[in-house]
């Protein structure tokens, strides 16, 4: 018979490992009390050896599924990092596209904010040139039309002192 502590010394385990192995080939009914320490029987401490074995085994087993395992890992480590610096190449090429965008959208702005000023500029001009030639028309017409007047206020002088003259004379 073995303390709990001699035990887990033994098998090179915890206290804690050792008591949840106990648990595990249900041996929890062979654990001794004496004086508020714990005893294992010979019997119990051999299937934990046993069961100790089976670990180790499983183990050493499993040492060689965790190599393979790394390798896997260590193979989808590398194939995130080689997909995570293409999407960094894709987001850098999208913000330079991005950024481009921008400039040609800017320059489109400005090239039809020049355009329009110029449009304005030639309504304007046109708007003038209509505007005095008008005014030339209207004074052309108003020349023509005061000439037209004198003309008819010459003429209408001229008949009425014709007339005038005929009146006083007979002719």
């Amino acid at each position: 018979m073995k303390s709990f502590k001699k035990a887990s010394e033994e098998l090179q385990i915890t206290k804690q490992t050792l008591t949840s192995w106990i648990e595990e080939i249900n041996e929890s009914h062979n654990i001794i009390w004496k004086n508020k320490t714990r005893y294992l029987d010979e019997i119990v401490i051999n299937k934990l050896k046993q069961h100790k074995n089976i670990e180790n085994k499983y183990t050493s087993s499993s040492g060689k599924d965790n190599i393979d395992l790394l390798e896997i890992l260590q193979k989808e480590n590398d194939l995130l990092v080689k997909q995570l610096s293409m999407k960094d190449e894709q987001i850098n090429n999208l913000t330079r596209l991005i950024d481009q965008q921008q400039q040609l959208t800017i320059s489109d702005k400005k090239e039809r904010e020049e355009l329009k000023y110029e449009l304005k500029i030639a309504l304007n001009q046109l708007e003038y040139s209509e505007k005095t030639s008008d005014y030339y028309e209207f004074e052309e017409n108003e020349r023509q039309d005061s000439s037209h007047h004198e003309y008819k206020d010459i003429q209408n002088t001229q008949t009425h002192k014709k007339s005038l003259w005929r009146y006083l004379f007979g002719k």
